[in-house]
């Protein structure tokens, strides 16, 4: 049976979840939805992307102001009767709906999140566990309806699984709810489940899992361990050389004593749960952390503070992080936007040369882009990223740094990217997050599994 609007499958059901392909325009119509309905919560990337470039208009900015005492916390979030995003740079005229202080218990057993957690700072939050903080937020919100986009994106195994039994809970409730889904094996159990595509809902024709599976008590892992996949096809110069390198803010450890060397010719594979400091170590491979200058690190065979220039640094390395995804502003189409990957901003300040236009369009068609003048910003969250990804390749760099590059991808695409690092494995150098566990081409050669060591009352840090 097909439905013509998420209207009329709430007329049925009052709770429901979606997959669809991407480009389907899934975001795109629950934005519409929420702004056509009052009293309507919807969580997205959208809601991170206005709180991360309040907090942190660039990159590096995260790392700076850490140290901010008087920046906003989660209590502000939750708590305040209007809570503004207000920084030194930036102001919103509208506040964050109100939220019921009453509902602040059950809230945070939903996200399975600890009262302690009041007290940390906003910025300090990975991706995952602002998206476990904004749940919370949404169901104190008391809306009417729900809406979940991707909820998933960005979450290490154990908190998926507890964000599913969350969800779950917030489906027995008298509310109208629907979650977006961008992988088939993320859909739950007992909650009718659709495919929307071409802007209508047909039936999922296949089989949802019966129940969740059982919650597992996950090892701790308390050092820093290295597998090897295989061996690399060639070995050569040593690109990152990390000697027990400390990282951290006042009492709280991000990063504890790891010693840690990437070859040419090697491609590694970074895992661990949320707060384990992997988009730190990043910051450190691309010199955005201030802390390079503390520690013993040398970046493609220069020291920082000691002969390394961190634009000539930049210009040798490719990189994508989920925070530049949800952050580019720059107005340019799809062709535009690769071209950039061969200089060293984001912007496009001088036309790119023939061949450089050649190579990116080559490149668009390959991925399946044919219209390679379509702007940027019409793209859907995955197709940005996908793009963002290729810029960082194109060149190719010396090495390619990507955190969680397959975040709220589909298999398709997925297999694309894939296909793109395996071709380029063997003219550069890989070091690719990942919460999945084998969710990686064939070219990776070794993984390295991290630890959470960074605790402050309970909730993970960075």
């Amino acid at each position: 049976m097909l439905y013509n609007s998420l209207e009329s499958l709430f007329e049925k059901y009052s709770k429901i979840q979606m997959i669809g392909p991407i480009g389907s325009g899934k975001s795109r119509m629950l934005r519409e939805f929420a702004a056509s309905h009052p009293n309507t919560a919807l969580s997205s990337t959208e809601i991170q992307r206005r709180i991360q470039r309040a907090l942190a208009p660039f990159w590096q900015q995260r790392f700076i102001s850490l140290r901010d005492e008087d920046a906003p916390r989660v209590r502000d979030l939750l708590l305040k009767p209007k809570f503004f995003l207000h920084t030194e740079h930036y102001v919103e005229d509208d506040p964050f709906p109100p939220t019921n202080p009453g509902k602040l218990d059950e809230a945070l057993a939903m996200a399975n999140l600890p009262e302690s957690v009041l007290k940390v700072k906003l910025l300090s939050l990975s991706n995952g566990e602002l998206r476990r903080i904004l749940l919370a937020r949404l169901w104190m919100e008391s809306p009417d309806y729900i809406l979940l986009d991707d909820p998933y994106g960005g979450l290490d195994p154990e908190f998926r699984n507890h964000l599913s039994r969350g969800i779950l809970k917030m489906a027995e409730k008298d509310v109208k709810l629907a979650v977006s889904l961008q992988r088939k094996e993320e859909l739950l159990p007992q909650i009718p489940a659709f495919v929307y595509e071409n802007g209508v809902f047909r039936e999922y024709e296949g089989e949802l899992p019966k129940s969740l599976p059982e919650e597992e008590k996950r090892l701790e892992r308390t050092r820093y361990e290295i597998q090897t996949l295989h061996a690399p096809q060639s070995e050569g110069e040593v690109l990152f050389d990390l000697k027990q390198v400390n990282v951290h803010y006042g009492s709280t450890k991000i990063l504890n004593d790891l010693t840690w060397q990437v070859k040419k010719g090697e491609h590694w594979v970074v895992m661990g749960p949320n707060g384990a400091g992997k988009s730190t170590l990043l910051a450190l491979l691309s010199a955005d952390h201030p802390q390079i200058y503390s520690n013993d690190i040398t970046l493609l065979g220069k020291k920082p503070g000691r002969g390394l220039n961190v634009w000539e640094h930049k210009a040798q390395i490719g990189f994508f992080s989920p925070e530049l995804a949800t952050q580019y502003r720059e107005k340019l189409n799809v062709e535009e936007v690769l071209c950039t990957g061969f200089t060293t901003g984001l912007g496009l300040f001088e036309p790119p040369s023939w061949e450089e236009k050649a190579k990116a369009i080559s490149w668009l068609k390959e991925f399946g882009f044919t219209n390679v003048f379509r702007p940027f910003e019409d793209l859907s969250a995955t197709e940005r990223r996908l793009i963002l990804i290729a810029r960082a390749a194109i060149r190719p760099p010396k090495a390619l740094i990507l955190d969680e590059p397959t975040q709220g991808m589909g298999a398709e695409f997925r297999n694309k990217l894939f296909d793109l690092l395996q071709f380029l494995s063997d003219q550069t150098t890989i070091i690719l997050v990942t919460h999945y566990e084998e969710e990686w081409p064939p070219c990776m050669t070794h993984v390295l599994r991290m630890p959470k060591f960074s605790m402050e009352n309970g909730i993970p840090l960075v």
